[in-house]
């Protein structure tokens, strides 16, 4: 098993006469600056604290101010007070630097998030989730971050990519799943399978459509428990006009509820649930905190 511990260089397998393959070779750039991005200073590992807002007022570990959410007007907003005195203040918009004295709102779409509020060199985010407000911390000095060495990798494997289909439904699908959260389901939306090949035997799996049309594939599979996370997540190629495309389970990525307690990130929907072991893509990563630490 090979793991990245540099995220500026992380290891990779060789091909039998020492040189890098051409998918190694990509695979290396395309591993390289997904570390980095990971490791911004207000990135996913820079997650502290989450919490729900409800209409009694709550106070966040060591920031000031107070929050909760309110019907205004017939809409819900997020709702925090401050004095100008405590060094709150906007971090997003027209006014951002400015200090919040009294009261301040903001609104968000659903699954969406605005990174809301600076205190110091901490960012307030807020999001809406299930038609709920909640904020959460984002600390460029959180454990996860200080101490992230890059994300272990399965050895990459050419015969983890490999040719697929894309069948899209009639209609797209909204779908109710799980989360990364106890307390939280959310919808998705699935707009049709991709179907692949492992040692001759068919798999479909339902997809979501991301950005330039690919397509994103979350799944678990025999590993998750052991080796990676409890499900990861794999782009598809743009589909051809007759749906064939690629998948490189050499690119299965961890949510970002693998490195953090406080993601909300939706589960598979139901079904997508291979009976084998997916020995490719990333491990489930080293943790400081929570259940997952050692």
């Amino acid at each position: 098993m090979t793991i990245a511990h540099d995220v500026s260089m992380p290891q990779t397998d060789q091909s039998v006469d020492g040189q890098l393959t051409d998918l190694q070779v990509a695979w290396k750039r395309w591993h390289i600056a997904r570390q980095r991005d990971l490791a911004v200073p207000h990135g996913w590992l820079s997650l502290t604290h989450f919490q729900w807002l409800f209409e009694s007022p709550v106070a966040l570990p060591g920031l000031p101010g107070a929050f909760s959410a309110q019907h205004r007007a017939g809409a819900l907003v997020a709702v925090v007070f401050a004095d100008v005195s405590e060094g709150l203040r906007l971090a997003a918009g027209p006014q951002a630097g400015e200090s919040v004295h009294g009261e301040i709102t903001a609104e968000v779409a659903e699954a969406g998030s605005l990174l809301w509020l600076r205190y110091r060199e901490v960012l307030v985010e807020l999001v809406l989730r299930g038609g709920r407000y909640a904020v959460r911390v984002r600390d460029p000095q959180a454990p996860e971050l200080a101490a992230f060495k890059g994300i272990p990798a399965f050895p990459v494997n050419e015969a983890w990519q490999m040719p697929a289909t894309f069948t899209a439904f009639d209609a797209p699908r909204a779908v109710t799943v799980d989360t990364a959260r106890d307390d939280l389901r959310q919808n998705v939306t699935a707009v049709g399978t991709v179907t692949f090949e492992v040692h001759g035997q068919p798999y479909s799996l339902t997809a979501t459509r991301g950005p330039d049309d690919r397509l994103f594939v979350s799944f678990r599979d025999l590993t998750n428990g052991t080796q990676t996370a409890p499900w990861r997540v794999v782009a598809t190629s743009a589909p051809g006009d007759d749906g064939s495309l690629v998948i490189d389970f050499n690119r299965a990525v961890n949510l970002p509820f693998a490195f953090t307690e406080f993601g909300t990130c939706p589960a598979p929907v139901p079904g997508n649930d291979l009976p084998l072991a997916v020995t490719a893509g990333e491990l489930a990563p080293l943790r400081v905190t929570g259940p997952a630490a050692p």
